[in-house]
């Protein structure tokens, strides 16, 4: 009776090992995928109240019915001043986050008209009006990005890092935006580590940590481009911005740095075609697939090296 060399056991062993490592990491790399798509300059002029659905088809959003908002080919603008707490630009449908339970990464392109007029430039908030941010009783919870940089609140009294919540929300990073200028602002979200990570034109500027929401931005239930659900609060200064967005971006899953620099190099206004080559492969996925080969290789020739020595 023939019995399998203890060798090439060992060996196949070792394939089935490694074959089964190579593919977790690799589907792990390839987690992020864009979920929700806004390019704003394609829409031409849209009335005020009007919906508009997202480059993917899956996402349906209401044009704020104020004078202060407008879409039209050059984006969505909001004409803000410090006093104005009426727009909340373009507020994505009810349900619409209700898929984003873990990591996300949110982008957004937009172009200040004036540093001193509001500063909320998109946002989501589960709460009622004029409520503190991370009020611990209240349980309201929101993410903000501002002019000056994003700001998260998780709402309730406990969360898994045990740390108190600031009823004001806390400072993910800051930066500054100059007027006229056009900035691609990047906020990613590790639901495993609790971490946010900011980037400004594809570099990044900062992280913070924190249980945000019980790690998922679907418990802020609206979210707004232009503005935020519930807010501004005009008698605290947080006005929408005086801007306008040409792309508003959502994915699933935590963009890494690299990726974060090449989808700020495929620029406003990319296919979807070019954002998704920007995410994936990534690098490291390709480093994978090119160990896999070279183990495949080495592997290969040593169970033929085995065969040959049983046969002699």
């Amino acid at each position: 009776m023939k019995t399998q060399n203890p060798t090439i056991r060992r060996q196949t062993k070792l394939i089935l090992a490694i074959s089964a490592t190579l593919a977790g990491l690799s589907t792990a790399a390839q987690a992020q995928s864009l979920g929700i798509y806004y390019n704003l300059q394609t829409y031409g002029t849209v009335a005020n109240g009007n919906s508009i659905l997202d480059v993917l088809g899956n996402t349906t959003a209401t044009l704020n019915n104020d004078a202060n908002t407008s879409l039209t080919s050059s984006g969505l603008t909001i004409v803000s001043a410090s006093g104005n707490s009426a727009s909340t630009g373009l507020t994505l449908a009810s349900g619409s986050l209700s898929g984003y339970t873990g990591s996300f990464s949110v982008q957004d392109w937009v172009t200040i008209a004036s540093p001193n007029n509001g500063v909320a430039l998109w946002g989501a908030n589960n709460g009622p009006a004029n409520t503190y941010i991370g009020d611990g009783y209240t349980g309201v919870s929101t993410l903000i990005g501002f002019t000056w940089g994003s700001l998260a609140g998780g709402g309730g009294t406990g969360n898994p890092l045990g740390q108190p919540y600031n009823r004001y929300g806390n400072t993910v990073a800051g930066y500054s935006l100059a007027a006229s200028q056009s900035y691609d602002l990047l906020l990613t979200y590790n639901a495993s580590t609790y971490t946010f990570n900011q980037y400004l034109n594809g570099s990044w500027v900062g992280s913070l940590q924190e249980a945000f929401s019980s790690t998922s931005l679907a418990g802020t239930q609206l979210l707004a481009i232009g503005g935020c659900p519930n807010e501004p609060w005009s008698p605290w200064g947080d006005a929408s911005a005086d801007a306008t967005t040409t792309d508003f971006l959502l994915y699933n899953g935590e963009l890494t740095a690299s990726q974060a620099s090449a989808l700020d190099i495929a620029g406003a206004g990319a296919s979807v075609s070019m954002i998704n080559a920007a995410m994936v492969p990534e690098p490291g996925s390709l480093a994978l697939w090119a160990l896999a080969g070279v183990t495949g290789l080495f592997l290969r020739r040593s169970f033929r090296s085995s065969l040959t020595t049983t046969k002699q």
